[in-house]
């Protein structure tokens, strides 16, 4: 017997590119594809952006299931995911001004279209927070911005083939009861 295969339904490693890529074409400023892992280490030249997906892949409605062919069948639906934007920058002013460019960017056609094309569609685009403070080494300005995006989540299984089964069955004869062991393919 084949065993089932299951592809990935969600490619976060293309959502975040996806998202770096079109946030650095629309605002020329570089968007981080991961935060630091050690504390302290050192930070990229200001300006920059940080995201993090907050909530990756809320389950929003029903899944629907579908015949692909043969034995394969299809399971989709759409996912929620919360991604939560950081703008650093020398002062607050450019911060928020770059945070603000972004969040009227994911409003535009083009930014829209390119963002489809990976499969994440944009539904709810927050407000821009103010975040700048003094820290230790200076003053940083720094924004937020929560947006809400829809992405599809399919998965593609194929179920296999049984290549064989063994049956035993029993037959009644005019002349008395017989059995019978015998094989489909």
């Amino acid at each position: 017997m084949t065993y089932p295969f299951v592809t990935v339904p969600i490619d976060f490693d293309l959502v975040r590119k996806t998202i770096a890529n079109e946030g650095f074409r629309v605002t020329k400023v570089p968007f981080l594809l991961a935060e630091p892992t050690v504390q302290g280490a050192p930070r990229p030249e200001l300006p920059y952006f940080t995201f993090k997906l907050v909530t990756p892949a809320a389950k929003s409605g029903d899944d629907s299931q579908y015949h692909v062919s043969g034995t394969t069948y299809g399971r989709g639906g759409v996912r929620k995911m919360t991604v939560g934007f950081q703008c650093y920058a020398q002062e607050q002013e450019q911060a928020y001004s770059l945070m603000c460019l972004w969040q009227g960017s994911l409003e535009l056609f083009a930014t829209q279209e390119n963002l489809r094309r990976a499969g994440i569609a944009v539904w709810v685009i927050g407000n821009v927070a103010d975040l700048s403070q003094l820290l230790n080494t200076g003053y940083e300005g720094r924004a937020q911005l929560d947006t809400t995006f829809g992405i599809a989540s399919n998965l593609v299984e194929d179920l296999g083939e049984i290549d064989t089964a063994e049956v035993t069955g029993t037959t009644e004869l005019d002349t008395g009861t017989d059995t019978e062991t015998f094989t489909v393919p």
